[in-house]
């Protein structure tokens, strides 16, 4: 049986194989554009923040609601993503999912109450919940096993583009076009994207390629998939990973980034200096992809590894006296998007873990783990916020950034005791 898998690409007419390619690049590239969206309506809060405490006449701590509700929804439908990923298919949810991110962006921009604004993010946050996990579903579907990291890291890139785009052009048309026709043109962009993703997207090819074929999808109860993805080490090492690399680049693009580099830093340049955390995403998704993606034991060691570098920068924003020097800070900003960026190997390791039926469900498990880390992260540093705020802004935001550094610390050290020996 193993001889005639391994032949049957030689026997392949090399045309066809050719438009398969194209075929999968364009099916996966419309399922990318869609998360290219989400990370758009996702980080557009911590970009739009400044606009919003006036918009919605509230302090910081309300503001964190918005995020930490966004997030929550986000990360409550995880689990539910992963299974309807396995068990609907990509094309049904991700369309939905990007219908809900422009209904959210619509009720957000005509909202000036806190209720509408948090009924808008909490749409966002739904319709983000169904994005990367189904998109890494056409992945696993469209490619065959040895390139599906790559192919989650130039998916990390996609997102990273996102959220370039909220950074300097959102704040751009803000100041340029006004608060409600740049989330109202946001969401009439997101509509069209949600037509041309039912279009063209297609949950797997049309004739089954070899790689699939020896791994059928079997029917099973809930809860035995998610036992047996859950008690995968590789599952439970990805999923601290996540929580370490991925959440403390959220804290600082969703919400926290821009108030930071405002009242503690004194910083005007804030969408230039974001940006440079999100294009050290980009290089870091790349880097991943291409160096350490498929490589077990290197990928674990390198994770490790940066998870100790980033917990070292928040160390330094913590302990810091004083305003960072430029170089400090921009230094700082781009480790932080590096290690978010590094942070999409988390799913090279589930997918290496689990079987090809069960990859959505333990991308969806994996994805818990960072966006854990971050609805905590969003309601701590509100709540310390809040309570310090008879301090000075740069005093204050080094105490509200303490729990930062020490769920770094223990997502660090638990990524060292499950590492694979």
């Amino acid at each position: 049986m193993s001889t005639a898998v391994s032949a049957e690409p030689a026997q392949q007419d090399p045309g066809r194989q050719r438009r398969s390619a194209v075929l999968a690049w364009v099916v996966w590239g419309v399922g990318a554009l869609c998360y290219f969206a989400a990370l758009f309506h996702r980080a557009s809060l911590g970009v739009a923040a400044p606009e919003a405490l006036q918009r919605f006449h509230t302090g910081p701590a309300i503001l964190a609601l918005f995020s930490a509700l966004q997030l929550g929804v986000y990360l409550a439908l995880q689990v539910p993503s992963g299974l309807l990923a396995d068990r609907l298919g990509p094309r049904k949810v991700i369309t939905g999912g990007v219908l809900a991110l422009a209904a959210g962006s619509a009720v957000f921009g005509f909202s000036a109450s806190v209720v509408g604004g948090i009924v808008g993010r909490m749409l966002i946050g739904f319709g983000d919940a169904f994005m990367f996990t189904n998109v890494l579903r056409l992945a696993a579907h469209w490619f065959p096993p040895h390139r599906f990291g790559k192919v989650a890291a130039i998916t990390g890139l996609a997102g990273g583009l996102g959220q370039v785009v909220s950074t300097l052009p959102l704040g751009m048309a803000l100041d340029g076009l006004g608060w409600l026709p740049t989330f109202l043109g946001a969401a009439a962009v997101t509509a069209a994207l949600a037509v041309a993703a039912a279009a063209v997207i297609r949950d797997q090819p049309a004739h089954t390629s070899a790689h699939t074929r020896d791994e059928p999808a079997p029917v099973e109860r809930v809860r035995h998939t998610l036992r047996e993805v859950v008690a995968q080490r590789g599952t439970k090492h990805s999923f601290w990973t996540h929580f370490v690399l991925m959440a403390q680049f959220l804290a600082v693009t969703t919400l926290w980034g821009s108030p930071w580099l405002t009242q503690s830093q004194g910083r005007s340049d804030v969408g230039t200096l974001l940006l440079l955390s999100v294009v050290g995403f980009i290089v870091g998704s790349w880097f991943a992809g291409q160096y350490i993606a498929g490589r077990h034991v290197r990928r674990e060691w390198y994770t490790f590894g940066l998870s100790c570098v980033v917990a070292l920068v928040w160390a330094v924003m913590v302990g810091w006296p004083g305003v960072l020097p430029t170089p400090v800070l921009v230094a700082a900003l781009v480790l932080i998007g590096f290690g978010g960026g590094a942070a999409m190997l988390a799913f090279d390791g589930a997918r290496a873990a689990n079987s090809a039926h069960r990859s959505g469900t333990a991308t969806g498990v994996v994805n818990m783990g960072g966006f854990t880390a971050a609805v905590l992260i969003q309601l701590l540093v509100g709540l310390v916020l809040q309570a310090v705020s008879w301090l000075p802004a740069g005093q204050a935001y080094r105490w509200a950034f303490a729990p930062v550094l020490a769920l770094l610390v223990i997502g660090t050290v638990a990524q060292l005791r499950l590492r694979d020996r």
